[in-house]
């Protein structure tokens, strides 16, 4: 639906430059301007609930105190359930009045949010707060999805989804109930993909992936299957 807007590499943007394939729009190169650009990006790629986005989507004008100013969203993501919302990442000391930027950047939240409410679209505000408010499982994901780029197979896929239950499984456990057919490391992988994709749910945020992350049944798919 949108198309990424590239912003040259100069003092304002790129000290922090990231680039990366990514899945969920067809392996195009993503380009991200800031480390929290970057994580929020593994948020988005890593969560099911997200079908698709874009990064730096759409520019807008405004006009404040009779003079143009301009503003590039940051992202635009698409959900599952059709929901679109625009995104703006910051450095929560840059909403702070102390802020030298303060002004500037409270200009631009508001203008954006006006866009939004006019057009439809719902607004977010994405702080380190937000994007690392689990560092464990950012770190989980990033490796979640280095696997999914590299394309692993995953034979065992539905062997481990007969083996994963409603309730919490560890991984280990998943290994002894299918005989040690599969190794740890290719449940593990399967299970990156299967997280991915959401049929399972795995408690990433708590501890680092291992043979004693749990992971259960995804509650719609398990719906489904039924």
């Amino acid at each position: 639906m949108y198309t990424p807007i590239i912003v040259p590499r100069n003092k304002k943007y790129g000290n922090n430059y990231w680039n990366s394939d990514g899945p969920k729009v067809n392996m195009r190169e993503v380009i991200l301007y800031s480390d929290l650009e970057f994580e929020n990006w593994v948020l988005a790629e890593t969560d099911p609930t997200i079908k698709t986005y874009c990064e730096q989507p759409i520019e807008i004008s405004f006009v404040v105190d009779g003079k143009l100013h301009s503003s590039i969203f940051d992202m635009w993501i698409k959900k599952t359930n059709g929901m679109e919302k625009f995104i703006e990442v910051k450095y929560d000391i840059e909403l702070q009045p102390q802020h030298h930027n303060y002004n500037r950047n409270m200009r631009q939240i508001v203008a954006q949010q006006e866009w939004c409410k006019n057009n439809g679209f719902n607004h977010q505000v994405m702080t380190e707060k937000e994007i690392r408010a689990f560092p464990i499982g950012l770190e989980n994901r990033v490796k979640m999805l280095s696997c999914i780029k590299n394309s692993p197979k995953i034979s065992a896929k539905d062997s481990i989804l007969v083996a994963v239950k409603e309730q919490p499984t560890t991984i280990s456990q998943i290994f002894k109930e299918l005989n040690g057919k599969y190794s740890i490391r290719e449940i593990l992988e399967t299970c990156y993909s299967l997280t991915y994709y959401g049929e399972i749910t795995a408690n990433i945020n708590d501890q680092i992936w291992s043979a004693n992350t749990e992971v259960w049944l995804n509650e719609s798919y398990e719906t489904d299957r039924k």
